[in-house]
């Protein structure tokens, strides 16, 4: 079975962050984003990773444990790829105690490309089941068609020619009928329940190919959910800033009214 990590498409501590919350959801987010403005804190580079150093200094400021030893044990506890080096993801697995192994490899390729197949053979068969009903019911009006017109003919026939075609005819009917009656019912119903099975296959098919997804596929979806959080939070902030304002301008537009209108009266009349 062949894997992909989906970190390896994750780099920033902002999108390491929407990829943890995308994988467990059932995780308060302000509590991740509290831990992510301690990590980006020391994050000065941008690279979603922290040296040993760095991480025990973060920890540190925490108050949660005092000496060096200490620090550094619970860094290489937390360090799951053994690089002495602690990302935003691994110190958020250890916190909420969330599996990494989970979070980093759950896309199976084979299976996703197995599922491409499926999906691909079912809508061949669901196509070849549609056309054969197309065909039996174009054979079908053919035939239809031959026979009002060979009728049409031997209405015309008298005589000799016209009993020879209508005993012809008779026979022809009594030796049909069941096949007309019960075999062709039976064909058509049997084509009908192919379509019908070749389309459930593919509705099938099509949703284990939208479960399995690619790493590259999950790491574009965090990659664009982070993007929106980020066009949001600018967004707000930029509401908040035009709202500041727009009150600072009504404060100061009251004020001017009121100055402007001779200010306040002292007692007995005067300034």
């Amino acid at each position: 079975m062949t894997t992909k990590k989906v970190t390896e498409h994750i780099e920033t501590a902002e999108e390491q962050r929407e990829l943890f919350l995308w994988k467990y959801r059932d995780v308060n987010r302000e509590e991740v984003n509290k831990m992510y403005n301690q990590f980006k804190k020391l994050d000065v580079h941008g690279r979603g990773e922290l040296e040993e150093n760095e991480a025990m200094m973060m920890f540190e400021r925490r108050g949660s444990i005092k000496t060096a030893r200490e620090l550094r044990q619970l860094v290489m506890a937390m360090d799951q790829n053994s690089n002495h080096r602690l990302s935003l993801l691994e110190w958020l697995c250890a916190h909420f105690g969330k599996s990494y192994a989970d979070l980093n490899d759950f896309v199976d390729e084979e299976a996703r490309a197995k599922a491409l197949e499926e999906a691909m053979n079912a809508g061949e068969e669901a196509k070849k089941a549609e056309e054969e009903i197309r065909a039996a019911e174009a054979k079908k009006e053919l035939q239809a068609s031959l026979r009002a017109a060979a009728l049409e003919r031997e209405s015309k026939l008298t005589g000799v020619a016209g009993m020879r075609a209508f005993f012809a005819r008779q026979a022809e009917n009594a030796g049909d009928a069941t096949k007309t009656n019960e075999q062709t019912i039976k064909e058509e119903f049997q084509r009908r329940k192919a379509l019908r099975e070749a389309k459930a296959k593919l509705n099938s098919a099509i949703v284990d190919v939208n479960r399995v997804k690619s790493a590259e596929e999950i790491a574009r979806e965090v990659k664009e959910a982070n993007e929106r959080r980020i066009a949001e939070e600018a967004a707000a902030e930029k509401k908040k800033m035009l709202d500041e304002l727009a009150a600072r301008s009504a404060r100061k537009a009251a004020l001017n009214a009121k100055w402007s209108s001779g200010g306040p009266k002292t007692p007995g009349g005067t300034d």
